[in-house]
Parts: C-alpha cells; sequence; structure tokens
C-alpha cells in the first residue's frame, strides 16, 4: 500500500519558522527521504527520457536533478558558515545563474549526479543529525537581507524547495505515464 504523501504547503505550514524538536525531525525525515524518492521517481525511465522535457517548456528530469544539487549545495553553504565561522556571512550567489553555470553538472550521466546528491545529502545529514538546539539556533548574515538565518531556517527552506520540486516531478511523471501530457 502506498504511502500517502503530505503537500508542499502542508510541509509548510507544519514547519514553523523557530526550531523545535517536531520541526527537525520533520526536516531531518524529509532531507533523508529525498535521495531515494528520485531513484523512485526515475527507475523506469530510459536515459533518453531522463533527458526529455517533461511537458512543453518544462526541465528535463535530469535538469530538475541539476537544479535540485545547485540549490543544495548553496542551501548547505549558510548552514556550514553558522556553524564553522564567528561572524558567518554569505554572499549572494544564486543557485542556478551563478553557480550552475560555473558547476556546470549538466554535462555528467545520470547515474553520476544520483551517486553526488545522496553523498552530499548523506554529509549534510551527518552534521544535522549531530547538532544541539544551541547550533540549530547559530545564524548567518545574506548579502541584502536585514534579518539573520538560522541553521534550522536554512534546512527548513531547503526540506521546502526540495519537497515541492519532488511533488512536481510526482506530478509530471504520473501524467506522462498515463499519456495526459504530451
Amino acid at each position: 500500500m502506498a504511502k500517502e504523501r503530505m503537500t508542499k504547503t502542508a510541509l509548510h505550514k507544519r514547519l514553523t519558522t523557530k526550531p523545535s524538536e517536531e520541526g527537525i525531525a520533520l526536516i531531518l525525515a524529509v532531507l533523508a527521504a529525498a535521495p531515494a524518492r528520485l531513484k523512485e521517481l526515475s527507475e523506469d525511465m530510459s536515459d533518453a527520457q531522463l533527458n526529455l522535457p517533461l511537458g512543453e517548456g518544462e526541465r528535463s528530469f535530469k535538469r530538475d536533478l541539476t537544479h535540485l544539487i545547485y540549490c543544495a549545495e548553496r542551501g548547505s553553504d549558510p548552514i556550514h558558515h553558522a556553524l564553522l565561522l564567528e561572524l558567518p556571512f554569505m554572499p549572494r550567489i544564486h543557485a542556478e545563474r551563478d553557480w550552475g553555470a560555473l558547476m556546470q553538472y549538466e554535462a555528467f550521466e545520470i547515474a553520476e549526479l544520483m551517486a553526488y546528491f545522496s553523498f552530499r545529502r548523506a554529509a549534510l545529514l551527518r552534521i544535522l543529525r549531530g547538532l544541539n538546539r544551541d547550533q540549530w539556533a547559530r545564524s548567518v548574515q545574506r548579502e541584502g537581507l536585514k534579518r539573520s538565518e538560522s541553521v534550522y531556517y536554512s534546512a527548513r527552506g531547503l526540506c521546502v524547495h526540495e519537497y515541492g520540486h519532488l511533488e512536481d516531478l510526482n506530478g509530471k511523471l504520473a501524467l506522462l505515464k498515463t499519456g495526459k501530457f504530451a
């Protein structure tokens, strides 16, 4: 029996902006599930299908995966900085326009990208699972913002963003399989 999935909106509502034991547990669970969910969504697709747009004006699965990797890398940086630096500051670097243009992960094979995403996620989870309450509250100043963002808030943002993309991919792939999306 398939497990019922919550919507991105429901996840967003459940995750308050302030750290709580429930919120941290939910963030960790969602972030931990993402690599397996990506694998599950792509397992019945050929390499050719993984590289084709998922509809007119849509990204391919591979393009969505690279987007998620760029965002996960840029989303992890404030967490690392907050935990490592006395006065952490994050310059404004756009995940895709700047970071993606530099890294060009689209040139890699899907299997390499999936393995890389899984490895990076395991490394991030190892850090997050070892944090105490004070570490979850550590913050970083982002360029262009007046407020600081905590480790919790950064992890929450990454969690909600990825969950939304996975929800969207699930819907598009379901439409493709039924032939209602061309």
